[in-house]
Order: structure tokens, then C-alpha cells, then sequence
């Protein structure tokens, strides 16, 4: 049983880079079968679909987000949420590239929704702020979804804007994206 699990969890990571370079449509179910050297049947008798793949890699994405969150250091909600936007900047590319991609590429007709309770625990979080506190769920949803946009598509772009103005410049376009942050969150919290 162990080993059906560590083949999974292998299948799952190595799924991830492909569908966080690529999106759902770029991605083969053989191109990753012939990277983890194993057949596609292989990757179907894990997973049954492509689809099901792709929500076992969303499904572990949310996992690790819940996770940071839950670890956030500070025992304000206001404090904790301040501290998990400034981060964002400096998580993982691939992982940045997932949530922009699980946000955009999904339709209302979607039959699995991972990134739910990493949705939830943000609103859930952000409820117990003094700002938020009675606030309709759809209301703060909203702003946050507009703080994740932000702070995840300056993480996807810095190979761009790198190759375009050059490493030299992108630490200082670092501390301005940070600041901007940390003025957009604190905007968000009503401070």
C-alpha cells in the first residue's frame, strides 16, 4: 500500500509542474506517463481521468496552502492575514502558477472544486478581522480574490520582468511590489 501511495504522490508532483507550466488543456496524460517513465494506463489506474489527475495536484495545492495558513504566525486574524499576503511574493512559482491557472481555467460547469477550502479558510480567517467581522461572505471573497490575483500574478511574472529589465532591477521592483502589498492588505483590513 505504501508504494501505491508514494507512486501516486510521485505521479501528483511531477503532474503538477506539467499542468502549472502548461494549464489543463497543454497538458498529456502521455507526455507525463513517458516523463515518469511508465505507461498512461499506469497513470490511469491511479487516477481513472485526466481530470481526476488534475484534482488530485489542485487537491494538494489546497492542502498545502490550509497548511500555511493554519501555521501563521500572530494571534490576530489581522496580523496572521498580513503575514500570509507579505509571503505570497516569496512562495512557490510553481504553486502561484497552479492558483492563477485552478482560478481561470475552471468554468461553473466544473464537477470538482479543490481550491474551495483554501477559498474558505482565507474568508473564514479574515471574518474574524474587527473590518470584516459580520461582513457577507461574497463581500470578503471578493477583496480577497483581488489581494491573491495580484500577489500571485507579480510571482508568475518575475521571469518575465526579468528577462525584460534584467535581475539588477528586480529587487528594487521587489520591495515596491511588497509595499504595494502591504498598503492593498492593509487597505483590505481598513487600517
Amino acid at each position: 500500500m505504501a508504494e501505491h501511495t508514494e507512486a501516486a504522490d510521485r505521479y501528483v508532483k511531477l503532474a503538477s509542474r506539467h499542468f502549472a507550466e502548461r494549464g489543463y488543456t497543454g497538458v498529456s496524460l502521455a507526455a507525463i506517463a513517458r516523463e515518469a517513465k511508465v505507461t498512461k494506463q499506469a497513470l490511469l489506474h491511479f487516477f481513472g481521468t485526466k481530470e481526476r489527475l488534475y484534482a488530485a495536484v489542485l487537491s494538494a495545492l489546497a492542502t498545502r496552502l490550509c497548511t500555511e495558513i493554519d501555521e501563521l504566525p500572530g494571534e490576530r486574524a489581522e496580523d496572521r492575514l498580513m503575514h500570509y499576503f507579505e509571503r505570497q511574493g516569496v512562495g512557490s512559482l510553481q504553486d502561484a502558477r497552479l492558483v492563477i491557472r485552478a482560478l481561470l481555467e475552471s468554468d461553473e460547469t466544473a464537477k470538482i472544486w479543490p481550491l474551495k477550502p483554501y477559498l474558505d479558510k482565507l474568508v473564514v480567517l479574515a471574518l474574524q478581522t474587527e473590518r470584516w467581522q459580520g461582513a457577507a461572505q461574497e463581500e470578503v471573497l471578493a477583496g480577497l480574490y483581488q489581494l491573491i490575483g495580484a500577489s500571485q500574478y507579480f510571482s508568475i511574472s518575475t521571469p518575465t520582468l526579468s528577462g525584460m529589465y534584467g535581475t539588477g532591477a528586480m529587487e528594487a521592483l521587489h520591495q515596491h511590489t511588497r509595499q504595494n502589498a502591504k498598503e492593498a492588505v492593509a487597505a483590505f483590513l481598513g487600517r
